[in-house]
């Protein structure tokens, strides 16, 4: 799942509380899915809590409202510029939005009025992402920059407020073309302080802002959304919805600049829960480290992560989740002996989480253990979590491959509730309807994993399930021959397995090697590696079971997939020529020529073991 990171360049409002002489010690407040952590003070994280809720309630009645099976929300508010930093991209970043395997997290640096615009700005894309509504990237960024400038009035908020420097930015600067925004994509390794993401940001907003100022424009993004998720070109599903081609609203836009006219508009905000009502509790040391060790965990910080968690473990050796911290650490690093002994241990201390039955699940299937038990284990995580998708996906997963393709299905729909844009989710479905004979169903699946795809491998996958149900499911018409599907056409079948982690692809040829480690290191032996090869890599066969993402790029594997891969064996090596005899002299005394030494065979522990074929991810 993907972070955000914004630049904020708009001066500060007055909204956020000011910062008063908080209390040190951390807080925890608590209202419905929402929980916020904070070393505010209780009166400052009340009143920060309130503000959060409202901007939900406002983006919710203008767009939509945040789906029930939408996870925890748990909100970090850092009053200490050093403990936001491992968070921050960038110095003018006050707030980041990350989803988690079982909640989401906004992580926020208290610094007045911006912090409170990069709040919101963050439950936008929060909710956008927990919406089954297809945005274009420039259509997200443009809602919540609309809504980042909120500003409450009695009972109403007034939201549009013009952002000065997006105005000043594009008084200035040459506008991109319709084509070029509708391509853009949201790029977590990209510079966002570039001119083409300013340039982008800026416009996406001044877009963003005429379309909103229709009466109708809750209806005309929804029908924008529908057009594009059965599959219309996002210009075309741009000018049926809004009535003018997108070039024209940008022509809108540039107009409205040079005017400086950007009408704010007031929603009503609604009944929202007050600070006297939200459930406050100190919160002891231990818990604040963990928690925040949790969240850098979620956020790819796996090295401050692990030191937090080492330290938290010494110093409070006794609880539950120090220990369930260092099985999760162990797990990361393919330590299996070690997970079992500390995630046991964690529930022999009484740990309840979601994430410890999780990983003893994945530690139970990665050791090969029995299927039974990864079963039994995931059921005890998506009970005391019924939100996370991951581990319904995976129950879903296992539930197939033994043949319960009704339950499994069950469960994959559990997964898209949580998750609906997560083509990876939908195609499980897809395949789970497809093997219980529900062809209707497992088409519709198939669709959906084909709008929400990401990736050109993720939509590759998507159209291949699409094509294996009207192969396997269309019935042939009657009076006519069946039609004869030449050999070459059909794919290639591997006639040998192996199973471990996809830990390299090496990309050093024209034929790219893949290096699946079947054993891991350990004290005495080396890890065990089997390399396979192909020079058509766009032919292999992706297919399976797995809640991690399916890409791969050059080199080490960040994120070492579980997989099962088929391959062509290689021919064995030919015998090496029989040992040539020394030449003896010839007549004239003079010794024959040398005999030219036989080649010597590649080493075997670098000589391919076939040629892939395909790729099963677990």
């Amino acid at each position: 799942m993907k972070h955000r990171k914004l630049v904020w360049t708009v001066a500060a409002l007055t909204l956020w509380p000011a910062l008063t002489a908080a209390d040190p010690s951390w807080r925890r407040l608590e209202s419905g899915r929402w929980t916020l952590y904070t070393d505010l003070g209780e009166k400052d994280g009340s009143q920060a809590l309130r503000q959060l809720l409202e901007m939900n309630n406002v983006f919710g009645a203008v767009t939509n409202p945040l789906p029930a099976a939408t996870p925890p929300i748990r909100v970090l508010v850092f009053r200490s510029k050093s403990d936001f930093q491992p968070f921050q991209h960038g110095a003018a970043n006050h707030g980041i939005y990350q989803s988690g395997p079982e909640r989401d997290y906004v992580v926020l640096l208290a610094a007045g009025e911006e912090t409170l615009r990069a709040a919101r700005h963050e439950l936008v894309h929060l909710s956008m992402h927990h919406s089954p509504a297809m945005m274009p990237g420039w259509l997200e960024e443009g809602l919540a920059d609309y809504f980042s400038t909120l500003q409450r009035r009695g009972e109403h908020a007034v939201v549009g407020r013009p952002i000065q420097n997006h105005i000043d930015l594009l008084a200035s600067s040459e506008w991109l073309p319709a084509a070029r925004l509708a391509e853009w994509r949201y790029d977590p390794t990209r510079n966002t302080a570039d001119a083409l993401a300013a340039q982008v940001y800026a416009q996406s907003w001044a877009l963003t802002h005429i379309l909103m100022q229709a009466q109708d424009a809750r209806a005309r993004l929804d029908r924008f959304s529908e057009l594009m998720r059965t599959g219309v070109a996002q210009l075309a599903a741009f000018e049926q919805a809004f009535g003018r081609s997108m070039d024209q609203a940008l022509a809108e836009a540039r107009q409205a600049v040079a005017a400086k006219r950007f009408p704010t508009r007031e929603v009503p905000i609604g009944a929202v829960p007050q600070p006297g009502s939200f459930q406050v509790q100190a919160v002891a040391e231990v818990e604040a480290r963990l928690i925040r060790a949790e969240a850098l965990m979620a956020h790819g910080k796996q090295t401050e992560a692990a030191k937090l968690i080492n330290e938290t473990a010494k110093r409070y050796p006794d609880h539950p989740a120090a220990a369930a911290g260092l099985g999760q650490m162990a797990m990361a690093n393919s330590d299996y002996a070690g997970a079992r002994t500390h995630l046991e241990r964690a529930l022999a201390l009484g740990d309840k989480q979601a994430s410890t039955f999780y990983e003893l699940a994945m530690l139970t299937r990665d050791t090969h253990g029995p299927e039974e038990t990864v079963v039994e284990r995931l059921r005890q995580a998506v009970q005391a979590n019924p939100t996370f998708a991951d581990a319904w996906y995976t129950l879903g997963s296992t539930l197939l491959r033994q043949g319960k393709a009704a339950e499994a299905a069950e469960a994959m729909r559990h997964a898209v509730d949580v998750l609906p844009r997560n083509s990876m989710y939908w195609e499980g479905l897809g395949r789970a309807w497809q093997a219980a004979g529900q062809r209707e169903p497992a088409r519709l699946a198939a669709q959906r994993a084909m709008e929400a795809a990401t990736t050109p491998e993720q939509s590759a996958m998507a159209q291949g399930l699409a094509r294996e149900i009207e192969q396997n499911q269309r019935p042939r018409p009657a009076g006519k021959p069946g039609v004869v599907t030449p050999k070459s056409w059909e794919p290639r079948q591997a006639e040998a397995t192996v199973s471990g982690k996809l830990v390299m692809v090496d990309c050093a040829t024209a034929a790219l090697k893949f290096h699946i480690q079947t054993a891991p290191a350990t004290a005495k032996t080396k890890a065990q590696v089997t390399i396979l090869v192909s020079d058509k890599p766009n032919q292999i066969m992706l297919r399976g079971n797995s809640g991690q993402k399916r890409e791969f790029v050059c080199g080490p594997q960040r994120i070492a997939p579980l997989v099962e891969a088929g391959y062509i064996a290689a021919p064995p090596e030919p015998e090496p020529p029989p040992a040539v005899a020394p030449p003896k002299p010839s007549k004239q005394g003079r010794p024959a020529a040398k005999a030219k030494p036989a080649a010597k065979p590649v080493a075997a522990a670098q000589r391919p073991a076939g040629e892939l074929i395909s790729l099963d991810f677990k």
